[in-house]
């Protein structure tokens, strides 16, 4: 599933079955779904949303992997939810899950690219932040033109908005996700290597973890590793995004260390 919507992957999921079956029609598709042909149409057009058991219901009826239900749901949680809590832990890890499968939306494809943004998007959800330029300099060790540029960059593109003197993170992301350039993986995650070698030479080791574990393996057990790696990462941000008291930025990579420029 690599949809940052779940309209858009029910949308796209019934264009599968007519491209498989030109006869198959919407009606067609709400049965399978187990809802009116009405109720579909609505739901498609943005007019009504999902409950979290109906969103469960249409996930058992698709015969999602585990893993895919879970996301789906999210998906609806991050729109639908009636607790802010959850809603705001579910768009985290509807976040977490497009990044992590190398997935981003299509006029944001660029962001990755640069360590700062995602950085600044994770440190404006934080309590106490000072909403300037200066200060968001100062949080990250990055230069004053360094911060001013990133905060109008993710204003620019939707991803941050302004209100009332605060800089918030917006949550109405819609458009469909595509794949990141390879050339943009590849640059975040070397920035990500030359801030987790900064970390391990200038950091105590209480403020940092850098582990490392040797072992044999099947090559055809890689995908299963790697499964199981993602399952993690996911479990440890959802837990984590659920306790309260955030005051710093990490990256794990699986180094965990404080995420900050050069400066200090």
């Amino acid at each position: 599933m690599r949809n940052g919507n779940y309209r858009s992957f029910l949308s796209e999921e019934l264009r599968k079955r007519q491209r498989k079956n030109p006869s198959y029609s919407l009606r067609a598709f709400a049965r399978d779904l187990g809802v009116s042909a009405s109720r579909l149409s609505e739901v498609l057009n943005s007019k009504v949303g999902l409950s979290d058991s109906r969103a469960a219901a249409i996930a058992d009826r698709l015969q999602l992997p585990e893993d895919d239900k879970a996301f789906f749901i999210d998906l609806v949680q991050s729109e639908h939810a009636r607790s802010p809590i959850t809603k705001k832990m579910a768009l985290s890890r509807v976040k977490a899950r497009l990044l992590d499968k190398n997935t981003i939306l299509d006029k944001h494809f660029s962001l990755i690219s640069d360590w700062h943004n995602l950085a600044v998007l994770e440190l404006l959800e934080m309590q106490g932040i000072e909403h300037t330029y200066e200060g968001i300099a100062r949080q990250l060790g990055i230069t004053l033109s360094e911060a001013q540029l990133t905060i109008d960059r993710l204003k620019h593109v939707g991803l941050v908005k302004e209100d009332h003197g605060q800089w918030k993170v917006s949550e109405t992301e819609s458009t469909t996700s595509v794949d990141v350039p390879s050339d943009a993986i590849q640059s975040f995650h070397a920035q990500m290597l030359n801030r987790a070698i900064r970390a391990l030479k200038k950091d105590p080791v209480e403020r940092r973890d850098f582990s490392s574990v040797v072992f044999t393996l099947n090559s055809t057990q890689l995908e299963y590793a790697k499964s199981r790696i993602s399952e993690f990462r996911r479990i440890l941000s959802r837990e984590l995004s659920e306790m309260d008291g955030k005051d710093k930025l990490y990256s794990l990579s699986i180094q965990l260390f404080e995420l900050k420029g050069d400066e200090e």
